[in-house]
């Protein structure tokens, strides 16, 4: 009996150490074979996202871009803004949209994402500009992904109606979601030119340091290839206004120095492209670009 006891151990034994030994396979290769219940090692796949954060200077607040890599989601989108209201670690720079804020859903068709949010969104307090950089800030993120060039917001499933006695279409209080859907704003966006129907202003470029004289450099589509450039101080007082030349009207090239009246208080400017209606003498605005003295 005590025999065939240790023939069955020897045997266990046995199988158990052949269990983790290296094995020829054919050819001279050779493979472990793992115990059962060891975990395997994968490797998470990262992406890179582009967000966007609200930073202030000299007492204006713009966008600045900033990279992030994540894992990869089953909803690009969705985890793009739901980064945006992580926050970013970044001490010169913040997110406006409520940090207790849920992203619902985000469903994108025809090139439009349509962002459903929890009703903690509307509980942001911020003036009229906070208003403009917050929903920036998700409709300049996710215009960055293929396939999206307009936004839409909604609450609870709704674009209108009361939310614990607050109007959707308010949002908080200020621009609201009266025109949406909504589609990017460069304009607010550091160290990008600014671009519209009539001009492109290469320089200077949107929220950078400028000395005086300042340089405009760019291409204009004008009637008689001339405008206006006026700068004015941060509290809307006339520094400069001088009229400037294209070298064409049909997107002439344009370079021209402007110095200007030291405003009364530092900070920023702001630069106004705009030229007269041949029809009635109008100021037709053609492009704002806010810059900071140096």
């Amino acid at each position: 009996m005590k025999r065939s006891v240790l023939i069955i151990g020897l045997l266990v034994l046995a199988a158990l150490l052949l269990a983790g030994c290296p094995q020829k396979k054919p050819g001279g290769a050779t493979t472990t074979t793992k115990p059962a219940g060891a975990s395997t090692t994968t490797t998470e796949k990262k992406i890179s996202i582009k967000l966007y954060f609200v930073e202030e200077k000299a007492g204006t607040q713009f966008l600045v871009a900033e990279d992030r890599s994540v894992a990869e989601p089953e909803s690009l989108p969705k985890a793009a803004v739901e980064e945006l209201i992580k926050g970013t670690k970044n001490d010169n720079r913040t997110s406006l949209i409520p940090p207790k804020a849920k992203v619902l859903s985000v469903q994108v068709e025809d090139k439009l994402a349509t962002i459903d949010f929890s009703k903690e969104v509307l509980s942001a307090n911020v003036g009229a500009a906070g208003e403009e950089l917050g929903i920036a800030q998700i409709v300049n993120t996710l215009t960055e992904l293929p396939d999206i060039e307009q936004v839409k917001l909604l609450v609870d499933g709704r674009e209108e109606g009361l939310v614990d006695g607050r109007e959707i279409k308010d949002w908080w209080g200020h621009v609201g979601l009266y025109e949406q859907p909504f589609t990017r704003t460069e304009k607010l966006i550091k160290g990008v030119k600014t671009e519209e129907r009539t001009i492109i202003v290469e320089s200077p470029r949107a929220f950078s340091t400028v000395g005086n004289p300042l340089t405009v450099k760019g291409k204009a589509q004008v009637f008689e290839a001339q405008f206006q450039v006026r700068i004015l101080d941060k509290n809307g007082s006339v520094l400069s206004d001088v009229p400037v030349m294209a070298d064409d009207f049909d997107w002439g090239t344009f370079e021209e120095q402007i110095g200007y009246k030291s405003p009364k208080e530092a900070g920023y400017i702001k630069i106004l492209f705009y030229y007269y209606s041949p029809k009635d003498g109008s100021e037709v605005p053609m492009a704002e670009v806010t810059v900071f003295m140096d």
